[in-house]
């Protein structure tokens, strides 16, 4: 299951997504991050929190590269706050860190 969480109103953007990003979710989440997208200004500053996500594969590594691609072109920046364990583990693993560096959640 997938769940975006989207604060337009914060400053900056925030997304936050929760649970599982996978082939079986990316659809969803697609959708979802579209209409996060639609009425946002250009140029900006975005966060993006994985924390609460608690598993992804390689799909929902591309629908974040996409992401980024949309918001870069809007001259967006996108900062990722932070990301669980299997998720950072998973874009280190595809060499995507670079792309999307993501820090490891503080243990409480």
């Amino acid at each position: 299951m997938f769940e975006l969480i989207h604060e337009p109103q914060q400053q900056p953007e925030r997304l936050t997504l929760i649970g599982s990003l996978t082939i079986y979710e990316v659809r969803q989440a697609h959708e979802a991050l579209l209409a996060a997208l639609t009425g946002s200004s250009e140029g900006g500053h975005w966060q993006l929190a994985m924390d609460q996500l608690e598993e992804m594969d390689s799909a929902g590594a591309q629908l974040l590269l996409a992401l980024q691609r949309q918001l870069n072109e809007r001259q967006t920046r996108l900062e990722v706050l932070s990301a669980a364990e299997g998720p950072r583990e998973l874009l280190e693993v595809l060499h995507l860190h670079s792309l999307l560096p993501a820090k490891p959640v503080a243990q409480a």
